[in-house]
């Protein structure tokens, strides 16, 4: 796994299963459908550098702006970085 550094948090980006609809509709080629400028994601790791680096944990879910995370494929693996500044927050669970 990549270490970062610079502030970067290392995240695992969750994306909402669509639920199979029997409802039959037919739609261009080229229609997606439209995401949210937000995303949930899951902590893997957290540089040393970040002001984060005693708030977040691995498996920890925060919610970041989805244009600013960064995609870096290496050896045939996709990694995904955000910068710090792009955390909007962290998602309590509410039994711990």
């Amino acid at each position: 796994m990549l270490e970062p550094f610079n502030r970067y948090v290392v995240v695992e980006p969750i994306e909402e299963e669509e639920e199979p609809s029997d409802l039959a509709i037919v739609l261009p080629d080229n229609y997606s459908k439209p995401t949210s400028p937000y995303v949930l994601c899951e902590v893997l790791s957290v540089s040393a550098e970040s002001k984060y680096r005693k708030l977040l944990n691995r498996g920890n879910k925060i919610v970041i702006e989805r244009r600013m995370m960064l995609s870096i494929e290496l050896e045939n693996k996709t990694t995904y970085l955000v910068l710090e500044n792009y955390i909007y927050g962290r998602i309590n669970n509410e039994i711990d």
